[in-house]
C-alpha cells in the first residue's frame, strides 16, 4: 500500500451496492482511453491509497477484480494523467461504470447498480444547481443598493437552498441505510432554533450567541454517525473533525479536552472508528502550532495511550509518546513554572522563583544562535520599554562558552538577569522542552505559565495589554 496524491480535475462519487456478491468486480469502460493502466484507490481521510490495478485494452475496458470485499467508502479510479472520478463502495461489490474521458459527469452510465445512476443524477442536479447560485450570487452584488432586488435575490437564493435541501431529504429517504444517504446525510445544514432570551435581558446578544454556541457543540455531529467505519474511506470524518475543533469550539484547552474524549468515548462501540479517531486527534494536538493545544495531547495521551487503550500502538511508540508527554507536562500553559536556581556569569544564584515583577520573561538564548541574534535586540528593545512597568527578563544562556557569552551580553548591553547553568545540573532542557533557540516563557506575577514559545512580536502585544 502506498499514499499517493493528484491533481483534482473533477469529482465524481460514483455508488455502488450488491448485496448478494462476493468479492468484488468492477467492470470499467472509459471511452477515449486504451491500452494503458488505471488504479483503484481510496480515501483515508485526507490521503489517498492505492488498492488495485487494472490494464485497459484497445477498446477501453479494464476490470478491477479481487476475492475479498472492499472495504466500504470512497474509491477513486485513476487515470494515468493523475485525474480521477470516484466511486463509493457499499455492502458486497459487482457492478459497471461507464463514462468518457472528456466529461465525466455526463456521460456517466451503470450496469447492475441503481444507487450509481442515482448519485450519477445527483451530480449533474448539483453541477446545475451550482451554476444558478453562482448567477443568483452575481446578481445580487449587482442590485445591492436596491432594497427591493436585494429582497427579490434574497428570496430566490432561500428557494435554491429549499430545493437542494428538498433534494438531500429525499435521497436520504428513499434510500435508507445505504452509503449514499450516509454521506448525503452529512451534508445537512444545522439549523438553530430561535432561543428564548428574556425581553429584559442585559447583554441579549452575548446571550443568544452563547446559546447558539452550546447548541452547535451539542448538535454538530448529530448528522455525522460516530460509529459508522464506511466514513473512514471518504474525507468526510477528518474534514468534520477538522471543522469541529478548529471553527465551532473555543480555542482553548478547558474547551476542546472534554470534547475530544466525548467524541473519542463515542466511537468506542466501533474498533476501526475508535483507533481513527484516537489516531487522528493525538498526532492533530501534538503536532498543533497554537499556543496551549499540547495539552489537549497530553489529556489524550494520558487517558488512553499510556493506560493500554491504544491496542495497536507498539512499545516503541508508547515509549516516544510517553518521553513527548513527560517532556510536555512541566511546562504547559497555566502551570505554575518550574523554578530555576543557576548562577549570573559572576557566579551569583538567582533564583527566578525570587524575580518580583509583574510580567517576566524566561528567555532561552545561545549567543551564537543566528536566529537569536535577530530575536535577542528585539526582545531588548522591549525590557527597556517595559522595565519600569514591571517588566522582568531571566536569560538562560543555554551553551558552555562562558567568555563568548560574556562578550555578547556586554556588546548588546543586556542588563536584564543573564545565568547560565555550567554544572549542568538544572534540568531545564527537559524542564521546558528546549531543544533548539530562541525560546520565549511568559510568566505573570504568580509566576505562573501564560503563555510560550511565541515571537517577540506576539510577546510585544502581550505586554501591550498586560502593562498597559
Amino acid at each position: 500500500m502506498r499514499s499517493v496524491k493528484f491533481m483534482l480535475t473533477g469529482l465524481i462519487i460514483v455508488i455502488c451496492a450488491n448485496v448478494f456478491a462476493q468479492g468484488y468486480k468492477i467492470e470499467v469502460q472509459i471511452n477515449g482511453l486504451k491500452d494503458t493502466t488505471i488504479l483503484l484507490g481510496y480515501h483515508m481521510g485526507e490521503k489517498k491509497y492505492v488498492q488495485d490495478t487494472a490494464k485497459v485494452n484497445s477498446k477501453g475496458f479494464a476490470a478491477f477484480q479481487g476475492d475479498s470485499a472492499l472495504r466500504k467508502g470512497i474509491y477513486l479510479i485513476i487515470l494515468p494523467n493523475k485525474t480521477y472520478f470516484e466511486i463509493l463502495i457499499d455492502d458486497v461489490q459487482k457492478f459497471g461504470v461507464k463514462t468518457e474521458t472528456n466529461n465525466y459527469i455526463e456521460k456517466l452510465a451503470f450496469t447492475n447498480c441503481k444507487e450509481g445512476n442515482v448519485f450519477a443524477d445527483y451530480q449533474r442536479f448539483m453541477v446545475e444547481q451550482q451554476k444558478t447560485m453562482t448567477d443568483y450570487q452575481n446578481k445580487y452584488k449587482a442590485v445591492s443598493a436596491k432594497p427591493d432586488s436585494v429582497k427579490i435575490m434574497q428570496e430566490k437564493i432561500k428557494d435554491l437552498d429549499k430545493k437542494v435541501n428538498d433534494y438531500w431529504n429525499s435521497i436520504i429517504s428513499n434510500n435508507p441505510n445505504s452509503l449514499i444517504a450516509a454521506i448525503v446525510k452529512t451534508m445537512l445544514p444545522l439549523h438553530l432554533p430561535e432561543f428564548a432570551v428574556p425581553v429584559n435581558a442585559k447583554n441579549a446578544d452575548s446571550l443568544r450567541w452563547v446559546m447558539g454556541y452550546h447548541y452547535n457543540k451539542v448538535h454538530y455531529f448529530d448528522n455525522i454517525p460516530l460509529t459508522d467505519p464506511r466514513l473512514l474511506r471518504t474525507p468526510i470524518l477528518e474534514q468534520r473533525l477538522n471543522s469541529f475543533f478548529d471553527r465551532v469550539l473555543i480555542p482553548s484547552p478547558d474547551s476542546i479536552i472534554p470534547e475530544a474524549i466525548k467524541i473519542i468515548e463515542e466511537t468506542r462501540s466501533n474498533k476501526e472508528m475508535f483507533q481513527f479517531t484516537l489516531q487522528f486527534l493525538g498526532n492533530k494536538f501534538s503536532t498543533s502550532n497554537i499556543m496551549g493545544f499540547d495539552a489537549v495531547f497530553v489529556a489524550i495521551a494520558e487517558k488512553y495511550f499510556l493506560t493500554g487503550q491504544a491496542w495497536w500502538a507498539d512499545k516503541k511508540t508508547i515509549e516516544k509518546i510517553k518521553e513527548r508527554v513527560e517532556a510536555l507536562k512541566p511546562n504547559l500553559i497555566g502551570k505554575q513554572c518550574p523554578n530555576l536556581t543557576l548562577p549570573d556569569m559572576a557566579g551569583v544564584i538567582k533564583k527566578l522563583s525570587d524575580i518580583n515583577a509583574k510580567i517576566t520573561v524566561v528567555y532561552f538564548f545561545d549567543s551564537s544562535c543566528a536566529h537569536c541574534k535577530k530575536v535577542t535586540p528585539e526582545v531588548k528593545k522591549l525590557y527597556d520599554a517595559f522595565k519600569p512597568k514591571g517588566f522582568e527578563v531571566y536569560a538562560v544562556y543555554t551553551q558552555g562558552n562562558q567568555p563568548e557569552v560574556i562578550e555578547y551580553i556586554n556588546k548588546n548591553n543586556l542588563n536584564w538577569i543573564n545565568v547560565w547553568d555550567p554544572a549542568q545540573n538544572s534540568n531545564f532542557r527537559n524542564l521546558f522542552d528546549i531543544y533548539s533557540t530562541p525560546v520565549i516563557y511568559v510568566l505573570d506575577k504568580n509566576k505562573k505559565i501564560i503563555a510560550k514559545r511565541i515571537s517577540e512580536e506576539s510577546l510585544k502585544q502581550m505586554l501591550e495589554i498586560e502593562l498597559k
